[in-house]
């Protein structure tokens, strides 16, 4: 059997690359003895060609365009295979989508929305429907340029990372239609399975981050509990392994913040999510400067998003660098130029890991930097409130409180939600006089969503790589 590689793997997002590239997953498999070739949507990320060039991997591009998928019917899907009156994620994205077309009095836009909710709800009466457009979808999905890619490389494991795009949904198809190829599905982060929709393509196999990513395997998807492989989280490897080494004071210094000062980790989400986010962030920084918490420093990290070229927040980036002084500083991303979304600077995954090591209590409104922070046994607040304002449902960052992987680790008591400014300044006094507060309820969490912290996830993705590929107790 002519093959060109053994392993092909699917970056369409930066933070795929980042779980792939900078825990060098891919130079461990490489050392395996496997001939590995990157399928990506965008070949001149400089992350992908440094790292090509290092390990000798092919890149092909492939970043297919469809007017239809890239236009009405994205927007239709979540009405088709979900129930969004379920999935809060999704009906955020509904109620969104209504309010902003209201807002702009598009009387097309709003009658086009409320057809699609009448459809959803004829289709929920009506299932089999639903397999009318299945049928469909997966017609669409047929790409020649995709079947050649796979032709080519024939590899034995196909393994996408984002199967919630076009790019990915059509190479799986090809790959799942490939007669010598099998395909994996091994997801980048922990809420693609509840917020983004229906997978418009499976796989044969799926790597999990720990129990609950794979428990939402089996209840959304019913895939058979032999073909799921809990893992860890590759990237959270180094959590583990920089332990100990207090770099991070250098970095403070660097920062023109005293290294023997505690600081607390602020980490923005995207503006979409949080819209008065930055209004918690310039009130504690008041507070801070006040020392009204006694000697107390603050690092606040900015969300990629925000940063990116095509979709910055220059209010917030205004606001952030007023806000900053002797106590208070920013620690800006360090983005790359790139198509591929989130692209980061492969020194930026190591300093924000330094930066979770060293704080005193890490502060988020519901994002992953909450599972990092698990892996150094640090208390986390999530301020879940609109500083003084009353937004509607889903505009208010209240909404995260009810999306299902926020609610998950809520309720297993990994992190403290805090619903106005009283309760979050009672609360941070409590973990700065005793930052061990809750400590076993946090490590029960991170267990359920990651499995054991022991830096050692990456080798164990090797490991079920090499299982599958060699078939050792895979039925």
């Amino acid at each position: 059997m002519n093959r060109k590689v053994d392993i092909a793997y699917i970056i369409s997002h930066g933070f795929a690359a980042r779980m792939l590239l900078q825990t060098n997953l891919i130079g461990k498999l490489i050392q395996k003895g496997f001939k590995i070739a990157v399928i990506t949507t965008y070949k001149n990320d400089q992350n992908l060609l440094n790292y090509a060039r290092e390990q000798h991997i092919e890149i092909i591009e492939y970043n297919p365009q469809s007017s239809l998928w890239n236009g009405e019917y994205m927007r239709l899907r979540k009405y088709i295979f979900e129930d969004i009156r379920k999935n809060p994620a999704l009906k955020d994205k509904h109620l969104r989508d209504l309010n902003t077309a209201k807002q702009r009095a598009s009387i097309f836009a709003v009658l086009k929305i409320r057809m699609y909710y009448g459809m959803h709800l004829i289709i929920n009466m009506l299932p089999f429907i639903r397999k009318l457009f299945i049928g469909f979808e997966r017609r669409s999905l047929k790409d020649p340029l995709a079947d050649d890619i796979i032709q080519d490389l024939n590899p034995q494991l196909l393994i996408a990372t984002y199967p919630v795009n076009l790019t990915e949904s059509r190479l799986l198809y090809a790959g799942n239609n490939a007669r010598d190829t099998r395909t994996i599905i091994h997801l980048l982060s922990w809420d693609n399975i509840t917020c983004k929709g229906f997978f418009a393509q499976l796989a044969d196999y799926y790597i999990s981050w720990g129990n609950i990513m794979k428990e939402e395997f089996i209840e959304y998807y019913k895939v058979p509990e032999n073909k799921i492989f809990n893992t860890g989280v590759p990237h959270f490897d180094l959590h583990k392994n920089l332990a100990g080494t207090f770099v991070y004071k250098e970095l403070l210094k660097e920062k023109g913040l005293d290294p023997e000062i505690p600081y607390i980790f602020f980490t923005l989400s995207s503006s979409y999510f949080c819209p008065k986010e930055i209004d918690i962030v310039e009130w504690l920084a008041r507070k801070i400067e006040k020392m009204e918490f006694g000697e107390l420093q603050m690092v606040i990290r900015p969300h990629p998003q925000n940063m990116s070229s095509n979709a910055s927040d220059i209010v917030l980036i205004k606001k952030l660098k007023a806000i900053e002084s002797g106590r208070v500083v920013v620690d800006w991303p360090k983005m790359l130029e790139s198509e591929l979304s989130w692209s980061m600077n492969t020194i930026d995954m190591l300093d924000f890991a330094h930066m979770v090591e060293g704080c005193r209590v890490s502060v988020n409104s519901g994002s992953t930097v909450s599972i990092d922070s698990l892996l150094h046994d640090k208390p986390i607040i999530q301020p879940v409130f609109d500083a003084d304002e009353i937004l509607p449902w889903w505009q208010s960052i209240t909404r995260v409180k009810d999306y299902k992987h926020c609610k998950k680790l809520v309720d297993l008591g990994g992190v403290t939600v805090t619903n106005n400014y009283e309760e979050f300044e009672f609360e941070l006094k409590r973990y700065l006089k005793d930052p061990a507060w809750q400590l076993g309820k946090r490590q029960h969490a991170r267990f359920q969503e990651v499995g054991i912290n022991d830096g050692k996830a990456t080798e164990r993705v090797v490991e079920a790589i090499e299982q599958i590929i060699n078939d050792k107790q895979v039925v």
